[in-house]
């Protein structure tokens, strides 16, 4: 179906574009890269940036920099897109599968903590946690990172959605270990295709260049010692990032609009903010009083021509996973049974917005 409201749509601003593209000319088009990696060190404050063509990518990087492999233990959130998984497997480790809590459905530090000791308690110790900031909002990262640091767990932080999103006035993806985003066509700050992988360590970051580059050795011919991958992002890729860099604050506010809009118009439970945090609420996430409504809601809109998405369905209950270690709490079930993600672009109009919000309430049966 051809949506006349999609759900999260990215214009490209061919002015901007072209603009970024002249100014280059002539130039190594790698240089693009290198500058886009730079301004983005600026814009959330990391210390080394990688940029490459995807947040699954980053995933796989960072846990391959960790030196994951058969065998090993990775603790995961269940309400989650596949994305953050996978990448565990490739490399031949296990997922382990944690609920959500309720402040900010994220994974659930307490569930996380049974989790490692029970772990620990078989001579075994996760090698990593991958902490996912689901629809922009920042987990607990407080209690998260304690924990890691005092059973010595390096941790990922999956910002794939959080670009902007920042937790006690830091950036979100420069918290952890390692920390990833993804730049895909729907995201607040999209290159139409690509991702980054954030790290302190300089060594790391070192190590996650050359294996996005295809390990190949720094010498006058090629010389391969290691297996690497074909993970760099593009130049126009880069270039497209370099449009709009500047241009991310305004596009949250955007975005935040939209959610206060949804919020003050309709009775529904939208994700939660702590104080703590600030989303960029790259999706306006809400639960129905049931699955029946949710489902109604969703059949109306779709008729509407409006794009609309459920909330994802845990990772615990996909029938690629659901042979794994979960540990349950219920709510990422059910935040999948009565949930939906609403419009929420920044480049929707407001007379698109209204049409959303008088469907729903329509369907809602208000007056």
């Amino acid at each position: 179906m051809r949506y006349t409201i999609p759900l999260s749509y990215n214009p490209i601003d061919i002015p901007k574009l072209t603009e970024v593209l002249s100014r280059y000319e002539g130039m190594h088009h790698n240089q693009m890269i290198v500058d886009f990696e730079e301004g983005l060190k600026k814009e959330i404050g990391a210390e080394h940036v990688v940029a490459l063509n995807s947040g699954t990518a980053a995933i796989h990087l960072a846990l391959k920099i960790l030196d994951v492999g058969p065998g090993d233990i990775v603790i995961v959130p269940a309400f989650t897109y596949v994305a953050t998984v996978n990448p565990v497997r490739y490399l031949g480790a296990e997922p382990v599968f944690i609920d959500s809590e309720s402040d900010t459905w994220n994974i659930d530090p307490d569930l996380l903590e049974k989790a490692i000791l029970d772990i620990k308690s078989v001579n075994k110790l996760p090698k990593a946690i991958i902490v996912v900031h689901t629809y922009g909002m920042p987990s607990q990262m407080d209690e998260i990172l304690k924990l890691a640091e005092n059973h010595g767990i390096p941790v990922v932080e999956d910002a794939a959605e959080a670009i902007g999103s920042t937790y006690n006035g830091k950036h979100i993806g420069t918290l952890g270990s390692l920390g990833i985003y993804s730049f895909n066509n729907n995201k607040v700050l999209t290159t139409y295709g690509g991702g980054a992988i954030t790290t302190k360590n300089h060594d790391w970051a070192i190590k996650a260049r050359f294996l996005a580059s295809q390990a190949r050795e720094n010498l006058p011919y090629y010389e391969h010692k290691e297996v690497g991958h074909n993970y760099a992002m593009s130049p126009l890729s880069a270039a497209a990032g370099l449009s709009q860099l500047w241009g991310l604050d305004e596009s949250i506010e955007k975005r935040r609009a939209v959610f206060e809009k949804y919020k003050e118009a309709l009775d529904l439970q939208f994700q939660p903010e702590r104080a703590i945090n600030r989303s960029n609420r790259w999706f306006s996430a809400v639960l129905f009083k049931d699955g029946a409504t949710q489902l109604r809601a969703a059949s109306v809109l779709e008729r509407e021509g409006i794009e609309t998405r459920p909330l994802w369905r845990p990772m615990h209950l996909q029938p690629l996973y659901r042979n794994y270690k979960m540990y349950d709490s219920g709510l990422s079930l059910d935040y999948f049974q009565r949930g939906l993600c609403l419009p929420s672009g920044g480049s929707m109009q407001p007379v698109a917005q209204e049409k959303v919000i008088a469907q729903l309430q329509k369907c809602l049966g208000y007056k």
